[in-house]
């Protein structure tokens, strides 16, 4: 089996089968943080594959190699050419960096401006609580959400503040400022930017859909240290229906049945010794096209 036919069986695992498999497991509700690192992993090792099957179309010669030997140093006729299969190699690879980090760059610069206007107009149309650290929209709609960027500012209506329990408060701001101290701001704009402009490709697409759900998983379990599970439950049907302002992030816009249903049901989360050895495949995984098509 030549080097091609593995990288284009990776590319379709990578970009295909891998997304769906990971959208429809258990396992990644129990372990938000680590699914969410799994999904930057696959774009990784996608983008990775990528550029070595055009390294590979690009050199015929390479493709009567058996895997693993084309690029090796004591495959090349000379060492001039094997640095000269390295340089390209890395530039393509450099090439390929700078379109993902251009694309989630755009991203991540459209959402500052809208969360830029959406600042303008808070200093306007709300007020600081003199006692906490939160301000206060006239809305009756029962809603929570936070602004992140210039320290980050956590909103509630003047209706979640009528409707919530002072525990129920407690666990949404608490979730909201989990947010803010995770940035998972960057993760769902990287994540949305990618699944835009390549809503061709079931990993980018999937992935757009499912980060922001384990973002909000995530902030849950950050906000369980300040609350019941019960209580951050009930919290999330109170403002569930609220709606929030784009560009934020907020306790009930996203899955809020699924998200309620893990609270009260929950399964535990992954083992430790678990989540560390799949920290340590996705550490690798990104490199395993170009050990395909260049290890020793």
């Amino acid at each position: 089996m030549t080097v091609l036919p593995l990288l284009a069986l990776y590319l379709a695992l990578a970009g295909w089968g891998a997304p769906w498999l990971l959208a429809s497991s258990s396992w990644a509700v129990r372990a938000p943080r680590t699914a969410m690192v799994t999904w930057a992993a696959l774009v990784l090792s996608f983008a990775a594959a990528v550029v070595m099957v055009v390294h590979a179309v690009s050199e015929p010669g390479h493709l009567r190699e058996r895997p693993g030997r084309w690029l090796a140093w004591a495959s090349a006729a000379s060492p001039a050419e094997g640095a000269a299969g390295h340089d390209q190699a890395l530039l393509l690879g450099s090439l390929a960096v700078m379109a993902v980090a251009s694309v989630v760059g755009a991203g991540w610069v459209r959402a500052a401006r809208i969360r830029a206007r959406h600042r303008a107009v808070l200093a306007v149309a709300s007020r600081q609580d003199a006692e906490n650290d939160w301000c206060v929209v006239e809305d009756n709609r029962p809603a929570v959400w936070c602004v992140p960027g210039c320290g980050g500012q956590v909103v509630l209506t003047r209706g979640a503040l009528q409707r919530l329990a002072p525990a129920h408060r407690e666990a949404v701001v608490a979730h909201e400022r989990a947010h803010l101290a995770g940035r998972h701001h960057l993760c769902v704009g990287a994540a949305k930017a990618l699944g835009s402009a390549f809503s061709w490709l079931p990993l980018a697409r999937r992935m757009a859909q499912q980060v922001p759900v384990l973002a909000e998983m995530a902030a849950d379990d950050a906000a369980l240290r300040h609350c019941t599970p019960r209580v951050l439950a009930e919290a999330l049907c109170i403002v569930a229906g609220g709606g929030t302002p784009s560009g934020t992030l907020a306790a009930g816009s996203q899955a809020a049945v699924q998200r309620v249903h893990r609270l009260l049901q929950p399964t535990g989360p992954l083992p430790f010794a678990v989540r560390g050895a799949w920290w340590a495949a996705l550490a690798v995984l990104p490199v395993v096209p170009v050990l395909l098509a260049c290890g020793p």
